[in-house]
């Protein structure tokens, strides 16, 4: 993924950015600030309307990005870099149970903030 690393090979961190597909071999990105929450939600409530797009929150401690693709529901996904895991809702168990919007925007928001990595209820080790 080469639009998420800086010129020094790393991945970013401290920033939230936004990544829309805009056809087959076009992608947009924006950047903001992460104190800059009321951005985020924005593109949260767009997230919402099952457009094609990623919202990354890069940290020290990892990333956690929402991912919509107009075909599924949004997902939510942490990665420490070596691992990765989604959320899921509390108690889904084995089920496959998709987050609420509420969940997602409260899982994306928090790691805005967090000092560590987020600590939501339920997350499923994919990798």
């Amino acid at each position: 993924m080469g639009w998420l690393q800086n010129r020094s090979g790393k991945p970013p961190k401290d920033v939230a950015e936004r990544l829309t597909s805009r056809g087959l071999f076009r992608t947009t990105s924006d950047t903001a600030a992460l104190s800059d929450d009321e951005t985020v939600r924005r593109w949260l409530r767009e997230l919402q309307l099952q457009r094609d797009q990623q919202i990354f929150v890069h940290r020290p401690w990892g990333t956690v990005v929402a991912v919509a693709d107009r075909r599924h529901t949004v997902q939510v996904f942490f990665t420490d870099g070596d691992k990765t895991w989604v959320a899921v809702p509390p108690g889904a168990g084995d089920d496959t149970k998709d987050l609420t919007p509420a969940q997602v925007s409260l899982v994306v928001l928090d790691a805005l903030t967090a000092s560590a990595p987020p600590a939501w209820p339920d997350w499923r080790y994919l990798i």
